[in-house]
């Protein structure tokens, strides 16, 4: 099983890394890959350039170096939906179960993506979701399993919560230490906050 791990990461910090990992270990993913996208179809404005979110990712594998990244979404600039992502992905590894990784915030609003509906056809989801965030009772035509072995078993069409206690840093809350200039220490990598300094 390979998982993608999508997000704008804007800034890449450890509840994302530290997060991914625990997941490549607890569903037994032979790679996980944190696929970063140019500019996000559902949120406003980035605070940092894909250049330095790009920069940011290769400094944070070096640390977590179980992790890989996938630039596809990145090459493809604007338009780059998940659906034809998906495709690709599946395209390229057609003998492998695919888990998509999103947090429970993308997976409640996955109704006003484009062709969510076949989402199921390419891939199993995987929802990270933050404590005391009640589950969408929606599965967009996913099957609901708590057993990691029916990812490997099926290639595509489960979606899975995640239960294990899951470190919960927003991405939004550092942006606004950085703006305030506050201390960053313990919520991103050292050399990350090192090169925000720089900026």
């Amino acid at each position: 099983m390979i998982g993608f791990f999508g997000g704008s990461f804007d800034p890449i910090h450890y509840g994302h890394l530290k997060n991914a990992a625990q997941l490549k270990a607890e569903l037994g993913l032979s790679k996980l890959f944190l696929m970063p996208c140019s500019e996000p179809v559902h949120k406003g404005q980035l605070n940092f350039s894909i250049n330095q979110r790009m920069d940011m990712l290769c400094l944070a594998v070096e640390e977590f170096d179980m992790l890989s990244i996938d630039t596809r979404e990145v090459k493809k600039n604007r338009d780059a939906y998940t659906i034809n992502s998906l495709k690709h992905i599946q395209s390229d590894y057609q003998n492998d179960s695919i888990c998509l990784i999103m947090g429970m915030d993308s997976f409640n609003t996955l109704g006003g993506w484009k062709e969510y509906q076949d989402f199921y056809q390419y891939c199993h989801l995987v929802v990270i979701a933050r404590p005391n965030t009640l589950t969408h009772q929606e599965k967009y035509g996913f099957k609901l399993t708590s057993v990691v072995g029916d990812l490997a078993k099926q290639k595509t069409g489960f979606v899975f919560f995640v239960n294990n206690q899951m470190l919960d840093i927003s991405s939004s809350t550092i942006r606004g230490k950085i703006r305030n200039h506050k201390n960053l220490s313990g919520l991103l990598p050292e050399s990350i906050i090192d090169y925000i300094n720089t900026l």
